[in-house]
């Protein structure tokens, strides 16, 4: 049985936060399922004014409508058998120092799984019920058997959460890539 763990970018402090995203059409892409409409090429990003000296820029801005990832986890994902992103050219502009960054890619996950073990997992509000795309947890638990084996999926529990395997995990600290953070079971809220 594979280990899976809920990925998230939360970078290596002090970060910079992104002040301006793409207002795209449809909403957030936390669906997964393929985009309708016509992406302009590249995205346009721009982060917050530096509040810290040294501040840093994120690899994984998972939390955005139209989330964004640096090359070198792109690479990592892909070497980890990754084949279900739609992806797009991205340019992050730091207003502090002027720099221009070309090597991300705003994404898109295919792929929706209900892959929660309901039985071991936490809900915050005791009285919720699970519903699709936004039910609260304070521990969640991914029921393996249920992953239909993809290696990085959305949780259809809760959207927000991306899913990744152990292999996943694996390719992407052997790289050393700083600022990723996974949950294992009953550690990730949200």
């Amino acid at each position: 049985m594979m280990m899976y763990y809920v990925m998230e970018g939360e970078g290596v402090y002090p970060i910079l936060s992104v002040a301006e995203e793409p207002h795209l059409p449809g909403g957030p892409w936390y669906h997964g399922h393929k985009l309708k409409i016509t992406v302009p090429a590249p995205l346009e990003y721009i982060l917050d004014i530096e509040e810290e000296p040294n501040s840093n820029i994120n690899i994984l801005y998972d939390c955005e409508s139209v989330p964004t990832m640096h090359n070198s986890l792109l690479e990592a994902l892909r070497a980890a058998g990754v084949d279900n992103l739609e992806l797009f050219p991205a340019r992050i502009t730091d207003p502090n120092t002027g720099e221009v960054h070309e090597d991300y890619h705003a994404f898109n996950v295919l792929g929706l799984v209900s892959a929660t073990d309901l039985e071991n997992s936490t809900l915050m509000n005791k009285s919720e019920t699970v519903t699709l795309l936004d039910t609260d947890f304070d521990g969640l638990v991914i029921d393996e058997e249920k992953t239909m084996e993809f290696r990085l999926f959305r949780l259809a529990e809760n959207c927000s959460a991306i899913v990744v395997s152990e292999e996943v995990k694996a390719a992407i600290e052997e790289r050393g890539i700083l600022g990723i953070v996974f949950y294992g079971p009953g550690e990730w809220s949200g």
